[in-house]
Parts: C-alpha cells; structure tokens; sequence
C-alpha cells in the first residue's frame, strides 16, 4: 500500500502470476480489468498495473500496436493518426480539431470491473503514456515540455519515472501488421500472450531526457 507521503510503494512478488487472489490482497493487490498490454494485476489503492510498472522502473519506453490487447487496440490505433510523431527531442503535435486546449478522450479504464461501463474520460496525455509506458491507475501524468498540445511520451512522467532518463527505447509501430496479427491471435489461444510481448522490449535508443519532480496520483 501506500507509505506516510502518499507515494505508492512498488512491492516486487516473485511469481506473482501464480498468486491466489487471497494471496494478492495479502501483498495489495487484486486481478482487475485488463492493462492495454493485456496485465491483469493491480494494486489495490492506486490500481496501477503491477507489470507496467515494472516494465516503468525498468526505464522501458515504447509500444507495438499489434500486440496490444484487443479492449483498447482499435482506439489506440486511431489516436496514434493523430500524433505528429518526429524526432524524439521534440514535441510531437497533437492533432485534435476543434478544441482549443487538449480534450478528454474516451478510453478502457481499470474502473471498468466494477463499472457499467468499460470507458470513461481520461486526459489525451495519459492515454499515450499508458500506451508507450504503461498502466499508472489513478495517478496523474505531468508533462516536462509544459506544451498542452505534445504528444511525444518521452515528455511525459508520472511518480514512477520522475527523475529517471529512458535507457531503452523500443520502437513506437502504430500501424497493423498481418504477420504480427496472426502471430498475436495464435499466442492468445496458447495462452501465450505475454511472451510474446516481452519479447518485443529490446534496447534500442538512448534519450537523455530526465525531470526532478512529478505529482503523485490523480482521482480523476
């Protein structure tokens, strides 16, 4: 659980996955709805994804579209259209006409096991985090940049990356890929998912970015 500052304390499990749900609360956890990387484990108080934040505080930053899970990848699909993604050091645009400030966007939510629904509004920024970083819950993503309209997440933090530089940047594929499709619809059956998506975080780019302060959640 959280410590005396309100600021989430990851708990490493050791083979967490074959936790008892009984288990899990003992440790503070529980299985909730589905991460956009196909992780079920959450913490209990902030309901961050356990294995996206390990993916976070290993300095791991990218995504590939393909092997998102189905609950958020069509969406994803269509908001990564409207991202300007260039060079790395950048801001990257945000597309969205007809606003003048960046808009909430309706998304997959973790709230979703115990809604009636399975979106609700989320900011534009968090939603590309979760894509490239990871599932953070209820906790607030800041932009280091202070441009509204970027969409590059290696402008982006949260409490779990604050101060940290990415080392490893996997590519960002935003686009379908059939091979990748059937390899994904084929692990999913085997019931081999997650394997083939850790296999996808391989080193690539080096990015010096790195901030000092990030808040520490947001119940919005």
């Amino acid at each position: 659980m959280a410590n005396r500052t309100n600021i989430p304390v990851f708990r490493y499990v050791r083979d967490i996955h074959l936790c008892s749900d009984q288990e899990l609360r003992e440790h503070g956890y529980y299985r909730g709805f589905v991460c956009p990387h196909g992780h079920t484990i959450r913490d209990r108080e902030h309901h961050w994804c356990y294995h996206c934040v390990l993916k976070i505080r290993s300095n791991i930053c990218g995504f590939d579209i393909n092997y998102m899970d189905p609950e958020y990848k069509v969406k994803y699909e269509k908001l990564w259209k409207r991202i300007g993604v260039s060079d790395i050091n950048e801001c990257w645009e945000l597309d969205l006409p007809g606003t003048k400030t960046p808009r909430r966007i309706c998304f997959p939510s973790y709230r979703a096991i115990y809604s009636r629904q399975k979106s609700e509004n989320i900011t534009v920024h968090k939603a590309i985090y979760q894509a490239a970083w990871g599932d953070i819950g209820n906790m607030l993503v800041t932009r280091v940049c202070g441009n509204p309209w970027c969409g590059n997440p290696l402008h982006m933090v949260s409490t779990w990356n604050a101060g940290m530089p990415p080392k490893r940047i996997h590519p960002f594929c935003t686009k379908y890929e059939a091979e990748k499709l059937m390899l994904m619809s084929r692990a999913r059956l085997l019931g081999k998912a997650q394997e083939v998506v850790q296999n996808q975080y391989k080193p690539t780019i080096a990015h010096p970015l790195c901030v000092k302060d990030a808040p520490d959640y947001d119940e919005g």
